[in-house]
């Protein structure tokens, strides 16, 4: 279990770090890969604070939606600063529902391993 964990805490801390870069390259159209990224990171970290007070699945669907309703203001922002069109949302949104999906399996599977915490 040692090297699991070593694994997965370096996981979220190279999602965290993708989101910084997603944030530095300015959410810039050719950072779509980059912001699919930083969403799915986004995504599954919120799952995992929000598993901490309620339901793992009810944490998920909450994670993927807030992650979206971010990646849908973050768009707002970018067409009426940067003239982008609203097709800027669809990586944000992709990578939260992936995020969500990935954080379900993923999240279960850390409990098993690690039920004490990480």
């Amino acid at each position: 279990p040692v090297p699991a964990r070593r694994l997965i805490v370096f996981g979220r801390w190279a999602l965290v770090a993708a989101g910084i870069v997603a944030i530095a390259l300015g959410f810039t159209a050719a950072s779509a890969a980059v912001r699919l990224v930083a969403f799915v990171g986004l995504s599954f970290l919120l799952a995992n604070a929000l598993w901490q007070h309620m339901p793992l699945a009810r944490s998920c669907v909450a994670a993927g939606g807030l992650a979206m309703l971010f990646g849908a203001a973050v768009a707002l922002y970018r067409l009426f600063t940067w003239d982008m069109g609203l097709d800027s949302w669809l990586p944000d949104a992709l990578g939260a529902l992936i995020g969500a999906a990935i954080a379900y399996p993923a999240l279960k599977r850390i409990d098993r391993i690690s039920p004490d915490g990480l």
